[in-house]
């Protein structure tokens, strides 16, 4: 089940540079997700922002491969990942992209019978290991004060709450790679993908939510 082995597991590390102790995950390559160093503790929360959009991409020719971007027709990108095993099942992976993502799908537009395909983008797409560089600088004690924990939580293009707790300081940060959407796109609903409406670029470090030493001593 999803639950065993669990996903995170809780130990120590000590060595030359590091000391410390909390919870990991097995495929973490000797980094701690949270825990405590000599003086400063640390943990995660999910945050939930909104990476993912899904594009409805207009076919042209009457094919369900072809599909219009800019001004001209393309070919989706055929992806063989190969045989996985489940259980005791093998299946082969195959699966259509589009300049947005992955086809997840097809649908006919309301109304109408136009059929359109459903493609997914994720902002993290390509960067799935990038959020490790902050665990580094936790794990091996970089970090020697709020503001840089707070440069480190940046790193992470996924979606975490951080907190932090020294001595005598503390911080929060939101971390996530998080696309800003032209005027007019609604989040919660497929986007047309002929080109008009993409991402305009991704939200700016200063502009996440954060708390650096809050005066009152707490952050809630």
């Amino acid at each position: 089940g999803y639950n065993y082995p669990g996903l995170t597991l809780e130990m120590e590390l000590h060595g030359p540079t590091i000391r410390v102790r909390g919870a990991t995950s097995a495929p973490f390559p000797g980094y701690m997700l949270i825990g405590r160093g000599e003086s400063y503790a640390w943990t995660l929360t999910s945050a939930d922002g909104d990476v993912v959009d899904t594009y409805a991409e207009t076919l042209c020719g009457g094919s369900r491969l072809r599909y219009l971007y800019k001004g001209s027709c393309r070919r989706m990108q055929s992806v063989d990942d190969g045989t996985i095993t489940k259980g005791t099942k093998s299946v082969h992976v195959r699966f259509r992209r589009t300049v947005h993502g992955p086809v997840i799908g097809y649908a006919r537009v309301r109304g109408s019978d136009e059929l359109v395909a459903l493609a997914t983008r994720r902002s993290t797409y390509g960067r799935e290991t990038v959020d490790q560089l902050f665990f580094q600088q936790m794990t091996y004690g970089r970090v020697h004060s709020a503001r840089d924990f707070v440069n480190a939580a940046s790193l992470t293009p996924q979606t975490f709450n951080s907190f932090y707790a020294s001595a005598n300081e503390s911080a929060f940060y939101t971390s996530g790679r998080l696309p800003l959407r032209p005027k007019g796109v609604n989040p919660d609903l497929p986007v047309k993908g002929d080109g008009r409406y993409e991402w305009t670029g991704y939200l700016a470090k200063n502009g996440h939510p954060h708390v650096l030493n809050p005066a009152s001593g707490y952050i809630v």
